[in-house]
């Protein structure tokens, strides 16, 4: 019991240090909300059937305040700490899907190229009913990323909803190795007309750079028209999505944040230094394309830099900041401000309408993603034979938003002027 006298005395000296900033009138209030939750702690520790920790159920308590506020705020245990540090890097074990809760289903906003997720079959919008054989109905976020993650090489069977489907669909996942190589498939599509493509499947410290080195590679190759591809792109790094989108505009502001402290306010402008050559631009984009992602795609569309092709992004408008906590061993992802767009819009669970809508049905998106597996690793694939061989494009599959792309780019000047200043044709 002395153990947690000395937690509880130590939670008390926090909560009275928070204290002294509130006005006097509310103090009154916290205090007596503050006493109710020790007498909680208190009461679960004495009287609940099991032994428990009292670091298992404050971190509990926590992990429920923040669920509370949104689907994006959590609480970050050490271990999950480690992990977040390492997933920046682009690098990690796991299934590599990017989960949330909306409306209190867990839900994948998408799994990243080439993960297990992936390559399972795992689709954005998905919404996981089972976690091996066991509910996930009102599980939390702490306690979803819990049963999800494991040791590489280990399996775990998700029951999942696809979009548009009534029945849920068991899929077995071995856990592995995810290497975010967030810039892929960089080819050129047509050597006539010198359209060129790549991938951003995710925004990591390293995403940049990657870009540029790209992006360099095929101007050296004579190109003329870029198709990026942001379909699927979870997102990531803030910063990392302001420098992409930087690259691509000589002015005017690429995205703008504000928040209750005036601290989270932010207006991110083009710095006019090492910006690309004016070559023309598509972005395709679809459900799966969130976050940093939408950053990229409104900050090229509002600003007239380039044309969006494909379907509503993901709607994902809000910025999470990493606050310390314990000395820096953990941290709350709290949700700090909202994002908006050049032209002053939140697209916070609205998301962003391309210019030119090119819808896929259902079998269609799977087939997409499979095809984006398979082309965005690697240039080749593996015959049934066991050899290697080109992938050809035509063969099999037709990207019709890749497709509308490129009937863009092979127009006249006069055709991609006209849909960019006549958009959602």
């Amino acid at each position: 019991m002395l153990h947690l006298s000395k937690y509880l005395l130590i939670i008390l000296s926090l909560l009275i240090i928070l204290n002294r900033s509130l006005p006097a009138e509310e103090q009154t209030d916290y205090y007596k909300n503050y006493e109710e939750l020790v007498k909680v702690i208190r009461l679960i520790k004495e009287k609940y059937v099991d032994e428990v920790e009292l670091a298992d159920l404050l971190a509990g308590a926590y992990s429920g305040m923040l669920q509370e506020l949104d689907p994006y705020s959590q609480y970050i245990t050490p271990d999950q700490m480690e992990d977040l540090r390492i997933e920046t890097e682009g690098e990690f074990t796991g299934l590599g899907i990017e989960v949330i809760l909306r409306d209190g289903i867990l839900t994948v906003i998408t799994p990243m190229l080439g993960s297990p997720a992936f390559k399972a079959g795992v689709m954005a919008g998905d919404k996981i009913i089972n976690i091996d054989g066991e509910s996930a109905e009102r599980i939390s976020l702490r306690e979803a990323i819990k049963r999800l993650r494991g040791a590489p090489g280990t399996e775990v069977t998700i029951s999942v909803l696809h979009p548009g489907e009534t029945e849920p669909t068991d899929i077995v996942i071995e856990r592995g190795l995810v290497q975010l190589k967030s810039v892929r498939g960089v080819r050129m599509l047509d050597d006539d007309k010198k359209i060129a493509y790549l991938a951003i499947s995710s925004f990591q410290e390293n995403t940049t750079g990657a870009l540029d080195t790209a992006v360099e590679g095929l101007l050296q190759e004579g190109m003329e028209a870029l198709v990026l591809d942001l379909r699927f792109n979870p997102g990531g790094l803030l910063n990392t999505a302001v420098d992409v989108s930087d690259k691509f505009l000589e002015k005017n502001v690429i995205v703008s944040t504000k928040g209750k402290d005036k601290s989270q306010n932010h207006i991110y402008r083009a710095k006019k230094l090492e910006t690309y050559p004016d070559f023309q631009l598509v972005v395709l984009v679809n459900n799966g394309s969130a976050s940093a992602a939408e950053i990229v795609a409104g900050a090229i569309r509002d600003n007239k830099r380039g044309l969006l092709v494909g379907t509503k992004t993901f709607g994902k408008g809000s910025v999470q900041s990493l606050v310390p906590v314990e000395d820096g061993y953990s941290a709350i992802k709290l949700t700090t401000a909202k994002y908006y767009t050049p032209s002053g819009k939140l697209i916070h669970d609205i998301g962003i309408e391309p210019d030119v809508v090119v819808e896929l049905n259902d079998e269609e998106t799977k087939d997409l993603y499979e095809y984006l597996s398979l082309l965005n690793n690697s240039n080749t694939f593996e015959t049934d034979n066991g050899k290697e061989g080109l992938f050809v494009e035509e063969e099999g599959f037709a990207d019709i938003q890749l497709q509308r792309a490129l009937d863009i780019l092979r127009g006249d000047q006069r055709l991609f002027s006209k849909l960019l200043n006549n958009p959602t044709l």
